[in-house]
């Protein structure tokens, strides 16, 4: 099946590539994410896809909670219920002394 789209960044027809190609090479696809990246919003929050809220990332963390979907991994339990991204045991214990620190 052959496609009439052409390549984002230079313009050079698709013809023989897969259907849904929006790009004629690897190197292409890497230049229009780099674009891309320096249009969105900074405060969005990875994975999550919601604006960072300044008053929860400022939170102070209570404990250490084992994230239920890989072991191995934690998330830090902020006062207001929030979760953090996952993090190793490691940088969790840190983090909690760290705001503990803080808080004293």
């Amino acid at each position: 099946m052959l496609t009439s789209t052409t390549c984002r960044i230079c313009g050079k027809p698709l013809t023989g590539y897969r259907p849904k190609a929006r790009f004629c090479s690897p190197a292409h696809r890497a230049a229009y994410q780099r674009l891309t990246i320096a249009n969105k919003d900074p405060r969005v929050r990875f994975l999550t896809g919601r604006l960072c809220d300044r008053a929860s990332e400022s939170a102070r963390y209570v404990s250490i909670v084992p994230d239920a979907r890989f072991p191995g991994m934690y998330r830090l339990k902020r006062t207001d219920g929030t979760l953090t991204d996952m993090v190793s045991l490691t940088r969790a214990r840190d983090a909690l002394g760290a705001s503990k620190e803080e808080a004293a």
